[in-house]
């Protein structure tokens, strides 16, 4: 695996860490450990989609991780493959593959908990 790899893979398993199933870290703690911030401007979605596609395990940690989540805060993933926020107005966007909607709940998600953008 290269690095790159391995920096993506520890992004991607934030979800999973900051669940009760995983670390049960703090999603500031699992931001700083994966180093979020400093690899978020080079980071797209389309690059995080292959390995949704490589380990399926993400994608069922993500959906556990939104359907646990007790915030209105951030974004909502649904296994139809649409993502939102529950916000006014209210914003959902639909994605072909699941794994399409995982990547892009992933930036979407961590973004706005790492204060990243104005994202919407």
């Amino acid at each position: 695996m290269t690095d790159r790899n391995a920096q993506l893979r520890g992004i991607l398993g934030i979800g999973h860490a900051t669940s009760m199933r995983g670390a049960g870290i703090s999603m500031r703690e699992a931001l700083e450990v994966a180093g979020y911030a400093e690899y978020r401007p080079g980071l797209t979605a389309a690059e995080l989609r292959p390995l949704v596609a490589d380990y399926p395990e993400l994608i069922e940690q993500w959906l556990s991780y939104s359907e646990d989540k007790r915030t209105d805060g951030g974004w909502y993933i649904r296994r139809d493959g649409k993502i939102g926020r529950v916000l006014k107005p209210r914003t959902e966007r639909q994605y072909a593959t699941i794994q399409d909607a995982i990547a892009e709940y992933v930036v979407l998600e961590l973004d706005f908990w790492a204060h990243i953008g104005d994202v919407v």
